[in-house]
């Protein structure tokens, strides 16, 4: 096998195993049973417009505000499974209790269906902290960032508060967009894509090199290579002279008898390369004068 295909082989089984290598890892991370949790905190939600001529009233409940936020906890399944029927329990933390108040919650499950989410226990606030407990009907994965459960608050504050999340017999984690299988997905192609071009320019510049510049460059190189064959043959020369391994010969005998001997050997390798082999070396057959030295 020449070193071309060898290099081409090489290179083909390296992308195959990196192929394999980044399925495995992206199958192996569908496997982790997680929920994504993604917080959209807005402070100026509804505000009342400022008009001096006009008396517009913002309103909650009859009681007049002058500015409402709403926060959006979202839980999304990139896992490899639905959950059915898993309770979930919401806890929100304000940083300054005295700047922080809900003025009512809502809870939707995947596709705005309210019936998918079940209210076990009403909200309650324990002074530091406001509690809401849920049992979701079908928690199911996703392949983009589609959320399973969105607990809507409307507030009255300004600072984001702490939000955290259990859920049975799954963890939580924080919501990143290259953990949907989508993205995974689309990273993977994009990373055997990268491969493939990586692979195809080794492979087109492997045979711009056979077909192209091999050739040019042994023509042009010719001439130098016939030096350092000669030379090479001196050297053998010289070394069965001083060795004295052909005794009674002249050194007419002995130089034909090395020109021929390099000659055959050169012979033999060229007639074992296939026709690309040849062509790489500008279709140069092997010539015994490339082996004779003048004496």
């Amino acid at each position: 096998m020449s070193e071309t295909l060898k290099n081409i082989l090489i290179a083909s089984i390296s992308a195959l195993l990196a192929f394999a290598g980044s399925y495995y890892i992206y199958s192996e991370q569908l496997k982790i049973n997680k929920l994504d949790l993604h917080n959209d905190f807005d402070a100026n939600y509804f505000s009342k417009p400022k008009f001096p001529s006009d008396d517009i009233i913002l309103t909650v409940n009859n009681i007049e505000k002058e500015q409402l936020g709403i926060l959006k906890i979202s839980l999304m399944n990139f896992s490899a499974k639905n959950f059915p029927d898993i309770p979930i329990k919401i806890k929100i933390t304000p940083k300054n209790i005295k700047d922080f108040k809900i003025l009512s919650y809502s809870a939707v499950g995947e596709k705005e269906f309210y019936d998918n989410v079940s209210e076990t226990k009403k909200m309650f606030f324990d002074g530091t902290s406001y509690y809401f407990s849920y049992i979701v009907s079908s928690m199911n994965r996703t392949e983009k960032s589609n959320y399973g459960l969105q607990l809507r608050v409307l507030f009255e504050g300004t600072e984001e508060p702490k939000v955290s999340i259990s859920a049975k017999d799954v963890s939580i984690r924080n919501y990143d967009v290259s953990n949907s299988p989508y993205q995974k997905s689309f990273n993977f192609k994009v990373s055997m894509f990268g491969i493939a071009i990586l692979v195809g320019f080794f492979i087109i510049l492997m045979l711009l090199l056979v077909t192209i510049l091999g050739p040019i460059i042994s023509l042009i190189t010719k001439k130098s290579d016939r030096q350092n064959r000669q030379k090479y043959a001196l050297e053998i020369f010289e070394a069965i002279k001083s060795d004295s391994l052909q005794v009674g010969t002249s050194d007419e005998q002995i130089r034909d008898f090395v020109a021929s001997m390099l000659y055959k050997q050169q012979l033999e390798r060229w007639n074992k390369k296939t026709i690309i082999g040849k062509w790489s070396l500008g279709m140069i057959v092997p010539n015994k004068a490339d082996h004779t030295i003048e004496l």
